[in-house]
């Protein structure tokens, strides 16, 4: 198994660029309550990011820009980790029980392929993960990847970032697949809808 599938299984929050599975493995833990509960969840991410040769950065493009949307979330700037050949980014489900700060891995190719606002409305999508994240799963748990999460992870960062950037993200999503992927386009649909409505709105002083 390549690491890009297999990241695609036991991470969670991607995006589907290509053919990955829809099911996926996520890394969480029941809750910060229990002190051996999280010292199981930071053996666990620490084996699956050995697993991907996945490594913390503390520079360049994608830590300057999440330190930006972290800011932008009023929460701790996230530990960042860069993986090879792979152009999706994750977040570790249940890493904020371990110091508060959670976890977001990058493909070495995303910050190449995603640029600017789609690399802002990107991290800021994966961000929404992070703040959103209920740590209701163990670390080997495996659970169908909801849809709606997906699209509640977009209006958070619409909603902290503004719209423009996560518009972005999915534009450029479809552009890179040929217009091949049927969430991203479903999820900017959502999107324009909400933004048209929002434009109504303002012009009739509602």
């Amino acid at each position: 198994m390549s690491a890009v599938s297999m990241a695609g299984r036991i991470l969670a929050g991607i995006i589907l660029l290509g053919a990955i599975a829809s099911a996926q493995e996520i890394v969480s833990a029941p809750g910060p309550s229990s002190h051996l509960n999280v010292q199981a969840q930071s053996a666990c991410e620490a084996e699956m990011l050995g697993n991907i040769g996945a490594r913390e950065v503390f520079s360049g493009k994608a830590y300057e820009v999440l330190t930006e949307i972290a800011r932008a979330y009023r929460r701790a700037i996230p530990h960042i980790y860069v993986f090879p050949g792979s152009w999706n980014m994750f977040y570790i489900a249940s890493s904020t029980v371990v110091d508060g700060r959670g976890k977001i891995l990058v493909g070495e190719d995303a910050t190449e392929l995603f640029a600017g606002l789609a690399l802002r409305g990107f991290l800021g999508h994966e961000m929404a993960h992070v703040v959103s994240d209920t740590a209701a799963q163990g670390c080997r748990d495996y659970i169908v990847r909801d849809p709606q999460m997906e699209a509640d992870a977009d209006a958070l960062a619409a909603r902290t970032l503004g719209q423009r950037p996560v518009k972005a993200f999915l534009k450029r999503v479809m552009a890179l697949t040929e217009g091949e992927n049927g969430e991203a386009k479903r999820r900017l649909e959502v999107l324009e809808r909400f933004s048209a409505t929002q434009e109504q709105r303002h012009d009739t002083g509602l």
